[in-house]
């Protein structure tokens, strides 16, 4: 890896450029402070239609720019069919009262410092009347209670009045100026995946990256569940309250719609004030409905607002919002007043998820201040084998617990037979549904990206279909038979390949492997050399194969940062059968429109260097490894082309050729496959050879105790015989052979296209 020349930055230094950038950020937000709350409900936008622009981006041919206008198209347009429908008459509603809410909310400061003095005589309710005036003063404690009634209440409703003033002007300013916001969010919406990868790329220091998109996924989760729940529940409390209001007779109703709308953005103390103001308009207006009295009919609305709130609690939050804030609701309450007193309107709703964040950080702060895991829970999964690969997440992993003796008997005596594997499924989201319609393969519902046919890795745990061993996962069967398993020419005691099927259906996003050294170092795995064999490929498939000639360190890393790195890459066109041997620091990257059978070591480490602007299904950018790829690319591996491989001497009825060799690419000069070992031409991890066979033939083989051997059927179908037991193998299956298995043939049942896999 190459080392930086520059002398590093002392202590002083360091502090010095934090401080004077921290102060310049903070004279620019000054500066430009008119601007901000424009900006910032831009932002916010864009972050609530983020999860629509990138669903119809992941499932249409439209590049992302396309889909944020037409999402922004349809947005305006359902703007400016609702204002045309009810917006006149909301927008004078709630302008109306804007103006007489603070009064409102005086006069029930006032009222209730003279509550004694105001109670009714009596209070009828229907066939029941109670003597008010005379039996409330009775109560033990009343005068007491009041106080601290009256105590509680006045802060909120003093400064009630004013915020529910502020947040109706506040909204109607907003659909003022929804051109601006608009605007502005839609750039900001086409650039929010880049947006959101800068952040871990301000870690650079070797694991801390890992940090940093672990707590951002975090923190966005915590913005995802709350700002959309919000939105959604402000959607609905807005048609709820306007539609009981007004069929009850209330003045203002489409207002306060929109008023108790647009205080869901305020938690605990939003709906209090949203029910406070539709009371209060109840008491003062002119007439009421059912022949009531100003105080029986805003006590009416009392109770209706109640109900409204419980229904909102019991049924929408829990079901919209959930735990998204994960706060005491005291902390909930105090972090409002102090955002609308710090910030006013914009202060007060950003208040409960700012605070949440801080929450998060301050969490992971104080657990490195002591020295304990700062993802506690999650080192707990991991280490149970639960955790997901940096790729995407499985969708269904066998492996989603670590494997437990008392699951099957103990392994006493194991016998040795040709083990085939259940598959662990991966839904990352470039792939399809073709695992399923061309290679009729029964997959689970969803989108199914890779199947991990023959594994014994962290990320996903392949186990025994059939026979004795049943159930077992094929790293206990490596611990446990040693070995047999494995050989006696194994160069460590745990299981070295990884085998796959990928479908894709959009592009990969643009890679890089590390080499053994480097991935030991920097992530505790093995490197990751891999070799493709297409199965399918739609009519103009293609795939990125290394850079093109005379990129080099400085070109790529700028290219990277401005997130233009496609003029720089190499494409090639693919067809069925071609192989493609990818050795670690090669950049590539799978197109779509393929089915491809990958052998690889045994590693789920990957750099990406590129991902299209996508975000993954909670709406974040797919993190990005700009500085790890940079320093594993192998600059050698330029404008590489596909070549047919090496035929080797074969029996008769077969034809036997060669994939992982270097020979499989480069064009009449292929370039050497560099590393600090020097590595030779082939293949250093495995051998893989392709063994096509007509009906009939035969292939004798043996496992004698050095390896084990991976065999597949491509196409076509084939028998192996085995100790007198035939096993069969269909296209696309595959079988593990251990290394104490002895003889066997293979039989071709008709025109066939195996695969012989061996470590090396």
């Amino acid at each position: 890896m190459a080392r930086s020349t520059s002398p590093p930055w002392n202590t002083t230094t360091k502090a010095i450029v934090a401080v004077s950038a921290l102060a310049l950020f903070c004279l620019l937000v000054w500066v430009f402070r008119s601007l901000l709350q424009q900006v910032v409900l831009a932002g916010l936008l864009a972050y609530l239609l983020n999860p629509p622009i990138s669903f119809i981006d992941r499932r249409t041919p439209l590049n992302r720019v396309g889909v944020v206008l037409l999402v922004y198209l349809v947005l305006a347009l359902i703007v400016v069919a609702t204002f045309s429908l009810v917006g006149v008459t909301t927008f004078q509603q709630a302008m109306d009262l804007s103006g007489r809410l603070p009064g409102w909310f005086d006069d029930a400061v006032a009222q209730l410092q003279t509550l004694l003095t105001q109670l009714p005589e009596s209070l009828s309710i229907g066939p029941l009347t109670l003597p008010v005036a005379s039996l409330i003063p009775q109560l033990p404690g009343w005068e007491e209670l009041l106080g601290q009634a009256f105590g509680l209440l006045q802060p909120i409703l003093s400064r009630g009045g004013s915020l529910a003033a502020t947040v109706v002007t506040g909204t109607v300013a907003v659909l003022g100026q929804v051109f601006l916001i608009f605007l502005i969010s839609i750039y900001i919406a086409i650039d929010l995946p880049r947006i959101s990868g800068m952040i871990g790329n301000f870690a650079q220091k070797p694991g801390y990256r890992q940090d940093a998109e672990r707590l951002t996924t975090s923190i966005s989760q915590v913005w995802a569940a709350y700002m959309r729940g919000q939105a959604l529940l402000a959607l609905v409390m807005f048609a709820l309250v306007s539609v009981v209001l007004g069929a009850m007779g209330v003045d203002n109703a489409l207002g306060l719609g929109l008023l108790s709308g647009a205080m869901e953005f305020l938690p605990l103390v939003g709906p209090l004030i949203g029910a406070g103001a539709a009371i209060l308009v109840a008491f003062f207006q002119s007439s009421h409905a059912f022949g009531m009295t100003p105080l029986q009919f805003a006590l009416a609305v009392a109770v209706v607002m109640v109900v409204i709130q419980q229904i909102e609690n019991t049924l929408l939050v829990p079901r919209i919002v959930g735990g998204a804030l994960n706060l005491h609701p005291l902390l909930v309450l105090v972090s409002v007043i102090m955002g609308a007193s710090l910030a006013g309107l914009l202060g007060a709703i950003l208040a409960a998820p700012v605070v949440a964040s801080i929450r998060i950080l301050g969490n992971y702060a104080w657990h490195k201040m002591l020295d304990l895991s700062p993802f506690p829970g999650e080192d707990e999964i991991r280490e149970v084998n639960a955790a997901g690969s940096e790729q995407g997440s499985s969708q269904a992993d066998s492996s989603a617990g670590k494997f437990s003796p008392q699951d099957q008997p103990p392994i006493l005596t194991p016998q040795i037979y040709p083990l085939s594997f259940e598959p662990v499924y991966k839904d990352y989201i470039w792939g399809g549904r073709n695992l399923g319609t061309k290679l009729g393969r029964k997959i689970p519902p969803g989108i199914v990206a890779e199947s991990w046919e023959v594994a014994a890795h962290s990320h996903g745990q392949s186990k025994v279909a059939s026979g004795p061993l049943a159930g077992y996962p094929l790293d206990v069967l490596t611990e446990h038979l040693g070995e047999r398993l494995i050989g006696q020419d194994a160069r460590s005691p745990n299981f070295p390949l990884l085998v796959k099927l990928l479908d894709s259906t959009r592009w990969l996003s643009v890679q890089v492997h590390p080499d053994d050294t480097y991935a030991r170092e920097h992530a505790g795995d093995l490197g990751k050399t891999e070799l493709w064999i297409i199965l399918h490929a739609e009519p103009g498939a293609e795939l990125i194969y290394g850079l093109k000639d005379g990129v080099d360190r400085a070109l790529l890393s700028q290219a990277a940062a401005d997130g233009a790195i496609e003029p720089l890459l190499h494409r090639v066109s693919i067809r069925a059968g071609d192989a493609i041997y990818l050795p670690a620091g090669t950049v590539h990257a799978l197109g779509p429109g393929a089915i491809v059978a990958e052998i690889q070591q045994n590693s789920d480490t990957t750099y990406r260097l590129y991902d299209w602007g996508r975000t993954s299904t909670d709406g974040t950018a797919r993190p990005l490894h700009i500085r790890q790829a940079l320093d594993v690319i192998d600059w050698g591996m330029t404008e590489l082309e596909i070549a047919r491989p090496p035929v080797l001497p074969s029996p008769e009825g077969w034809t036997r050729e060669l994939l992982s060799d270097l020979r499989t690419i480069g064009g009449p000069s292929p370039p050497a496959f560099r590393s600090p070992a020097g590595t030779p031409t082939a293949c250093p991890y495995f051998q893989v050879e392709r063994l096509t066979g007509r009906p009939g033939s035969n292939w004798s083989d043996i496992c004698a105790g050095d390896t084990f051997q991976i065999w597949a059927a491509l196409s076509g179908s084939a028998t192996l015989r085995w100790a007198g037991v035939p096993v069969a193998l269909q296209a696309v299956s595959w079988l593990l052979l251990p290394a104490a298995l002895g003889a066997f043939e293979f039989q071709a049942e008709d025109d066939c296209v195996l695969l012989r896999i061996q470590p090396h």
